[in-house]
């Protein structure tokens, strides 16, 4: 027999060995007996017997071959090589068979029974749909104070967090433009004032020429009727007594329009007074400071924001939702909110529908009324869950899932009763129970509880169906 013939008889014997079918101890004795090389020889390194077998098949395949080997050569090697391929299909073969025997067998003995495993079988179940939208929380009354007077902001008597009541000064602006417009009119009022003072003299003394003026002419009319006055002296009286009541009506006119000029003084008075105090921004409400963007010597101009104000009681969970779902929200419908800072769920209910949506997220502002607590702030993230019609859905209880890793599994129970680990594709959780979507099917049987003392291949009582 040729030495690699050998080599694998000796490993088919030790896999049949292995598996308990024969017991051979010859073919060790055998090919220790072969002549191992001159390394192996001389070596005073201890060689095991496969390393040995290595070395050794290494050792002749080295060898110095001829040529041109005679043809009977080339005939032996390729039987030689053909028997080889029979030998090594042969061992492999009954290694898988043993291996597979050992491990069934294992199986069947380390598979313990679990009595008081619990084993339900899985059911659809009817649940209240719902949908969660997030949004920023917000106080109901917010501020954004800016100067109506340009200039340069001369104080800041502020700053975050103070506490603010109604009509306090909260920026100071520059005001020596505004004072002295109203200084100019006040003096144009002034003014005024004398040139009414003038017109109403004028008058009075007008409808006095006007009086003597009429009582001459009343005189002159039955003098002139028995000729005892001239025509000439008539007309006299009679033009001087029309100019007294033109004189008369030329001073009221007078007075008229410097009473207008001083109702436009006053009003200039107000404007420059209104501007003066535009110069000072105060709080329009009891609130508190959130933000200050004003700073001593900075430039003010209308319409930019210097303070922002809010006033504490209500606020509002602001939140963004698909157009799909906005048919089935209403004002007045009550949703749950959740604030991610505290951990606790309230009852809030939709306080206001924004009609327009975002043309870019296509979405629209929901606004809930949620409950007053000093520990809300303008800023702080949160959810709001909205329930919509039932649905049927496969769910099992949290408790039944195994968590490995990343992944979700439970424990499948056969009819047999043995337990396989099946990984599953969970979804939206229902108080303790969760969405399989994918994994499980309508009657199965799974554990859901004692999962402590399963694991895979264990077996338990299967329970009858009802």
């Amino acid at each position: 027999m040729s030495y690699q013939r050998v080599v694998l008889v000796r490993c088919l014997v030790r896999s049949a060995r292995a598996c308990g079918a024969v017991r051979l101890q010859h073919w060790g004795d055998a090919l220790r007996a072969l002549p191992r090389p001159r390394w192996a020889r001389n070596s005073k390194l201890p060689v095991s017997d496969s390393q040995f077998e290595i070395f050794h098949w290494q050792a002749r395949r080295a060898q110095p071959r001829p040529a041109n080997p005679p043809p009977t050569q080339k005939v032996y090697r390729s039987r030689g090589l053909a028997g080889l391929r029979l030998i090594v299909s042969l061992s492999m073969i009954v290694l898988a068979a043993c291996s597979k025997e050992r491990k069934e067998s294992s199986e069947m003995a380390e598979a313990p029974l679990v009595k008081d495993a619990e084993v339900r079988i899985v059911r659809p179940a009817t649940v209240e749909d719902s949908f969660e939208a997030v949004g920023t929380v917000k106080a109901k009354t917010i501020a954004l104070l800016s100067s109506q007077a340009s200039g340069t902001i001369v104080s800041v008597q502020v700053r975050e967090g103070d506490s603010v009541r109604r009509g306090q000064v909260l920026v100071e602006v520059d005001d020596r433009d505004a004072r002295a417009e109203l200084q100019g009119a006040q003096a144009g009022v002034e003014e005024v004032n004398r040139a009414i003072g003038a017109a109403e003299s004028a008058v009075n003394a007008a409808q006095r020429q006007r009086e003597l003026a009429a009582a001459t002419f009343k005189r002159y009319e039955p003098l002139i009727a028995k000729g005892s006055i001239t025509p000439q002296e008539f007309d006299e009286v009679q033009a001087k007594y029309r100019i007294a009541e033109a004189e008369l009506g030329r001073a009221e006119e007078t007075l008229r329009a410097q009473r207008a000029r001083k109702k436009q003084a006053e009003a200039k008075v107000v404007s420059a007074q209104t501007r003066l105090g535009f110069t000072k921004l105060t709080a329009p409400f009891d609130g508190v400071v959130t933000a200050k963007a004003a700073e001593v010597g900075a430039l003010a101009s209308p319409g930019t924001p210097l303070v922002t104000l809010e006033q504490p009681g209500p606020y509002r969970l602001e939140v963004q939702v698909g157009e799909s779902r906005l048919p089935g929200l209403k004002l007045g419908m009550k949703s749950a909110v959740e604030i991610d800072a505290f951990k606790k769920e309230v009852t809030g209910k939709i306080g206001e529908i924004v009609p327009a949506a975002d043309p870019q997220s296509r979405t629209f502002t929901i606004k809930i009324d949620i409950p007053s607590s000093p520990s809300l702030y303008t800023g702080l993230y949160g959810k709001a869950r909205f329930l919509t019609k039932p649905k049927e859905l496969v769910v099992v209880p949290t408790a039944a899932l195994i968590e490995t890793g990343q992944l979700m599994g439970v424990y499948v129970v056969d009819d047999r009763g043995t337990v396989r680990l099946r990984f599953v594709t969970t979804g939206k959780r229902y108080g303790d129970k969760i969405e399989i979507l994918s994994g499980l099917t309508t009657g199965e049987r799974i554990v859901v509880s004692g999962l402590q003392r399963i694991s895979d291949g264990s077996r338990v009582v299967v329970p009858s169906v009802k």
